[in-house]
């Protein structure tokens, strides 16, 4: 297979395909050979900021010189995003010979009698073997689905488990409660390893705090932060933040999303802790890697009147109501809102409400079979008490239709779905180019 071919066969497996726990992806690894066993792991899991707080990590990490491979889901525009070393994406042609091998042992497991493994499982195998080849002194893993039965909880032993602000989201498999939910992120915990936990919640500090007793690992836990703005733009933030394990005056962070603060605070405090198991880590290497810091789709402009942001559950949309609400002010602004069918786009209309901002609502479809459908979409704008609804039943149609209009000097919001985010982004550089 040439990488177009590779691409179109891993991305035509079933997100959600047929799954038996890990037995999957232990086969599959066997038959690799365990790349994950010679690969030193910080493990990250939570419902929002596991992304953000990973990349944070790689970036000091490889500001320290250590040759780091950051494993995150999903891509925005390319497959090619999920496998990072050193902060730059997989290259096609390495991506196709690390996929022939995995290829290879796929058709040696259905040819008998296995399961063929599912989208992700086989973007994890990827990964270990991909770093595993380029012999990376660290891996920073992002979990896809919760923790227990997700495919990258097959590694036994990371340098730390971390878990991220924990909210409602997959409550269909992972859970309709906080409990729940967290029970389910803690099955990264593993015996004897240090777990840092940022909470909001405590039934949700109850629950990790009880794993990792019975698991005897160290928990670095806070639910209390503190942090000042010294400076901000619209492109950068300068704060000084201290928790019960640190104190940094002034930091600098490429973002304009308060909310990358807490993400912030909880990569510094994982840094803490492996500093502690005598990986060298420089207060300069901090900084630099924190001022190199990028994450697209989060809080982005694309154009001087167009955001985007990821958010695609109730705590997202919560976090980016209220620092949108920081950031225009009294500016009135537009939203651009498409959503998955399995997400809770119910109450992340209702949170969108709570911004007094908002003037008009266009509302789309994510060309995906997940979407959900504009006319339950529209239903819940109308029964939030959104007054100005458009409906879009294409999505280029729609975004052609904000770019117009920001060029006009109307203010953008783009938000609901990591897909429609990267798609947008995607269509709005290519618009551009072919203006250029």
């Amino acid at each position: 297979m040439n990488y177009e071919e590779s691409i179109d066969y891993i991305l035509n497996i079933p997100k959600f395909g047929v799954k038996s726990g890990l037995d999957n992806i232990k086969t599959l690894l066997n038959l690799l050979n365990n790349p994950e066993k010679d690969l030193k792991i910080i493990h990250v899991a939570g419902t929002n900021g596991k992304g953000s707080v990973c990349t944070m990590l790689s970036y000091i990490l490889c500001e320290n010189g250590y040759k780091t491979g950051l494993f995150t889901s999903p891509h925005l525009i390319k497959f090619n995003e999920r496998f990072k070393i050193n902060n730059i994406d997989i290259e096609d042609e390495e991506l196709t010979n690390i996929f022939s091998l995995v290829k290879e042992k796929i058709d040696y497991m259905v040819n008998g009698g296995y399961n063929h493994p599912t989208f992700f499982e086989v973007a994890v195998a990827i990964a270990f073997l991909y770093y595993k080849k380029e012999n990376v002194d660290y891996v920073i893993l992002e979990t896809g689905l919760g923790g227990r039965l997700d495919s990258t909880n097959i590694i036994s032993s990371p340098i730390v488990s971390v878990i991220t602000p924990i909210g409602y989201d997959h409550t269909h498999i992972l859970g309709n409660t906080l409990e729940e939910i967290a029970g389910e992120k803690a099955g990264i915990i593993k015996e004897g390893c240090e777990t840092v936990l940022y909470y909001d919640n405590e039934k949700v500090f109850e629950v990790i705090k009880t794993e990792c007793d019975k698991k005897k690992s160290k928990l670095y836990s806070y639910d209390k932060y503190e942090y000042k703005i010294l400076n901000k733009n619209k492109k950068t933030i300068d704060f000084s933040i201290n928790n019960k394990y640190y104190k940094y005056d002034r930091i600098f962070i490429n973002t304009i999303a308060n909310y990358q603060i807490l993400n912030a605070s909880i990569a510094l405090t994982v840094i803490e802790v492996i500093k502690n198991k005598g990986i060298i880590i420089t207060d300069k290497s901090i900084l630099t890697g924190l001022k190199n810091f990028k994450w697209p789709g989060r809080m982005e402009y694309l154009t001087n009147n167009i955001i985007i942001d990821g958010a695609h559950n109730t705590l997202g949309i919560r976090m980016f109501v209220k620092d949108i609400n920081n950031l225009v002010g009294n500016q009135e602004i537009n939203i651009l809102f498409g959503s998955l069918k399995d997400k809770p786009y119910d109450e992340m209309i209702r949170e969108l409400k709570k911004c007094n901002n908002i003037n008009k609502v266009f509302l789309t479809e994510i060309n995906s079979d997940r979407t959900a459908k504009l006319n339950l979409l529209a239903d819940e704008c109308n029964k939030a008490g959104f007054t100005d609804v458009n409906v879009f039943t294409n999505v280029d149609n729609a975004i052609d239709c904000v770019n117009k209009l920001s060029l006009q000097g109307n203010m953008f919001c783009c938000i609901g779905s990591l897909y429609l985010v990267g798609y947008i982004k995607d269509r709005l550089t290519y618009i551009k180019q072919k203006e250029e």
